[in-house]
């Protein structure tokens, strides 16, 4: 989930910021109501993370002015407050409270809380708009039930494609042992999507271990001989990621072994290279990056750099 924190104490913006990202959400972080209502329309976040009062001013301005220049917006914050502070309950916006001194488990109940609220908003809208045309249209007639077999690939399959995660956006696994960026992969049909597997590992080996035949291997090393590709020849490996991914259709390109990557070009390196492999693509056509790596070796600063450009995927 995108969370966007607005707290003027940079303390404070620290630990959130840690707690958050220890749950896997992506973090955005504003100190003062101008920056706050930028982020808002830009970022888009799912929940904010908003303390009552920012730079002495009264934070839930930034929720009016947000919703002023762009009413579509979903704008849904856990507001932080003093213990005897009082909650406005005229404000929409608001889906929860946290009271300071604050828990890690606090915020995590409130953001909980934050999600029930939107989704029973949602399903209280879709209800609605059930009645009214069940009122205009008249009451369905009842279609006789048919039993239709679904292997259970496709439950799996449906559901991701329905929910979270979906084709077109990029995740990190982190792992020591590149298993569940596996596992992940074998939601898509073969015969829908283009793969291209970047390891240390042999051709042969990851056709097994992935079930996919007609995946193209990239397969890297510290030498480059032979049919390997040189593991620090990270230019020459990001223009044939490229090409692929220009001449293929539902390219998936997954890297499971990120954590060499990073011992042989180094932790900025590595990481810039991820950077400019989501953002900095030649075409707009949907792709998906995926990356395993053992979250060891990274920094908690490391760590959100990654994703700032991906999504945690841990299911």
């Amino acid at each position: 989930m995108k969370v966007l924190v607005v707290d003027d104490n940079v303390a404070i913006q620290e630990i959130l910021k840690d707690i958050l990202i220890e749950n896997g959400h992506i973090v955005k972080i504003a100190g003062s109501i101008g920056d706050a209502v930028k982020e808002i329309l830009e970022f888009k976040p799912d929940a904010i993370l908003l303390d009552a009062l920012v730079n002495d001013e009264d934070g839930l301005q930034i929720l009016t002015r947000a919703h002023e220049i762009d009413s579509n917006l979903d704008i849904s914050a856990v507001l932080v407050k003093g213990v005897n502070d009082e909650v406005p309950q005229d404000n929409a916006h608001i889906k929860a409270t946290v009271n300071k001194p604050f828990k890690s488990s606090d915020i995590t109940a409130a953001l909980n809380q934050l999600m029930a609220k939107k989704e029973e908003e949602r399903l209280e809208k879709e209800g609605n708009k059930k009645s009214l045309f069940g009122g205009l249209f008249g009451k369905k007639k009842k279609v006789k039930e048919e039993h239709i077999a679904v292997d259970d690939a496709a439950i799996v399959a449906e559901y991701i494609a329905g929910d979270s995660p979906l084709f077109g956006r990029s995740y990190v696994f982190f792992e020591k042992e590149p298993k569940k960026i596996y596992e992940f992969i074998q939601i898509f049909n073969s015969k829908d999507y283009s793969f291209m597997i970047i390891s240390s590992e042999n051709a042969k080996a990851l056709k097994q271990t992935s079930g996919i035949e007609t995946a193209e291997i990239i397969t890297l090393s510290g030498s480059g001989r032979g049919k390997t590709n040189d593991i620090k020849a990270m230019g020459t490996l990001m223009v044939t990621i490229k090409e692929f991914v220009n001449q293929h259709d539902n390219p998936i390109v997954l890297i499971d072994n990120f954590t060499d990557i990073i011992d042989s070009n180094g932790l900025n390196n590595s990481l810039l290279f991820i950077h400019q492999l989501i953002k900095n693509r030649d075409s707009d056509r949907p792709v998906s990056f995926l990356v395993s790596v053992d979250q060891s070796i990274l920094t908690m600063k490391d760590r959100n750099i990654l994703l700032g450009d991906m999504s945690e995927y841990s299911n």
